[in-house]
């Protein structure tokens, strides 16, 4: 088996080029000289190509002028080989570059330069030629026609010479400016602010504050902007440190007035779902509470039960004894049903005289059970010991659980049902306890009994 080693490649650091403020300068620096010095040395060109080509255009017209006068009588004379001679004489130099004579009829009488080595193209088409007309004349009277051709090669020569030696010059300008500049930038603005920074990012604490102030690098402006600038820190520093007991001052009182908040909202919300005089649950809360536990029978097929309580003749009592003693008859119910509860039940006052209990988890044998305790302790004591221990009460109880006989029972269903159950129990004799499935097979008996006497 060949093992073959692992080599694991460190991460590449990618450098980060900081364009700061001399690259910034210089870049500017550089892009203006360049358009100011290129714009320079092209006018400069192009108006020594003006003057060149004026000056071709005079001397083209003097030669062309004197050659002229000269050729007349040759001309006059047909002595063509004089008139070839003297255009080869010219074509010679460096100026001129093409020469024909023609006479007055148009035809040819000597020709050189240019056209007789290249007899394909017309000297005319050539860009490197200017071409002078002037007429032969003797006495006033034309005798033929001179064409000279004058080149302007050594013209573009020197141009070309010229171009590249301002190059060279506007490279070496551009160069030795751009360098003093950057050396003045670099140690007349940029030093001093590089200072200022490197202490700015080295002297302020973990609270923004400047904790000492910036030296005086210099005497002109940057010193004076250093010296405003530890002033300025000195004034916010004091600001910031009002600034910030005031915050601490008004974080602390917004704790206490979120915390005073809580406790009224708190004492708003039990309000809302307690009974002022009892202080058990409302009626509201009550609805609450069986929507939540009736939805989670039927869910999950837990049981739960739901008691009502109905003091028997309780409108005697306060027609009998007053309000204030039917207060306290509430009252001492309340605790009678807490302390015969369990942990778990939940009891509600939903009306006047009625009242409300959560059996949770609690089936049909269960709730009956649980109800008939508190039938029993309600039976046997005294609403009014502290007035009159005569006065005693009873109640007539309601009984209905889930889950019933009909699957997902709704709360309003329940209610009803538990509702019936406690009339029942009113309607039956008063003091007694009803379970819903008792008025079922109550119903369902008497059904059975009609039939078999039929």
């Amino acid at each position: 088996m060949i093992t073959i080693p692992l080599t694991i490649t460190p991460p590449i650091k990618t450098a980060h080029f900081h364009f700061g403020v001399r690259q910034k300068v210089l870049l500017v620096l550089l892009t203006v000289l360049l358009i100011a010095l290129s714009m320079s040395s092209w006018l400069a060109l192009r108006e020594e190509e003006t003057n060149l080509l004026k000056e071709i255009d005079q001397r083209g017209l003097y030669i062309s002028r004197f050659v002229a006068k000269a050729m007349a009588f040759s001309v006059v004379g047909y002595d063509y080989h004089t008139i070839q001679l003297l255009l080869d004489e010219l074509t010679f130099s460096d100026e001129i570059d093409y020469a024909r004579v023609t006479n007055v009829k148009g035809n040819t009488m000597g020709e050189s330069g240019f056209a007789t080595l290249h007899t394909n193209i017309e000297p005319a088409s050539n860009e490197n030629l200017v071409m002078f007309t002037n007429n032969i004349q003797i006495d006033n009277e034309t005798v033929g026609v001179l064409y000279l051709g004058l080149s302007t090669s050594h013209i573009m020569s020197r141009l070309e010479t010229q171009r590249f030696t301002l190059l060279k010059r506007e490279a070496l300008i551009i160069l030795l400016i751009a360098l003093g500049e950057f050396l003045a930038l670099s140690y007349i603005i940029v030093r001093p602010v590089g200072k200022i920074i490197d202490f700015l990012k080295s002297n302020i604490d973990n609270k923004g504050q400047l904790v000492s102030k910036i030296p005086m690098i210099s005497n002109d402006e940057f010193g004076q902007l250093a010296q405003q600038f530890n002033t300025l820190s000195s004034q916010l520093n004091k600001a910031n440190k009002k600034l910030r007991s005031k915050i601490e001052s008004a974080d602390q009182q917004l704790l206490e007035t979120n915390q005073q908040l809580k406790q009224l909202n708190e004492k708003f919300r039990l309000l809302s779902i307690t009974d002022p005089l009892t202080g058990l649950f409302n009626r509201r809360y009550f609805d609450r509470l069986m929507e939540a536990e009736v939805d989670l029978s039927n869910r999950r097929g837990d049981p739960n039960s739901i008691l009502l309580l109905d003091i028997d003749f309780f409108k005697a009592i306060n027609d009998t004894y007053g309000h204030y003693i039917g207060d306290v008859v509430l009252k001492n119910m309340t605790t009678v049903l807490r302390k015969n509860l369990r942990r778990t039940d939940i009891v509600c006052r939903i009306g006047g005289e009625e009242f409300a209990v959560l059996c949770r988890r609690a089936n049909q044998t269960q709730a009956i059970k649980i109800a008939e305790k508190l039938r029993t302790a309600i039976e046997v004591t005294p609403m009014t010991p502290e007035i009159d221990d005569s006065l005693m009460i009873t109640v007539s109880i309601g009984v209905a659980s889930v889950p019933c006989r009909t699957k997902n029972t709704t709360p309003k269903q329940l209610y009803k049902d538990v509702d019936t159950a406690m009339y029942y129990s009113k309607n039956n004799g008063r003091n007694r306890v009803t379970h819903i499935t008792d008025l079922h097979q109550e119903g369902t008996e008497s059904r059975e009994n009609k039939n078999s006497r039929g």
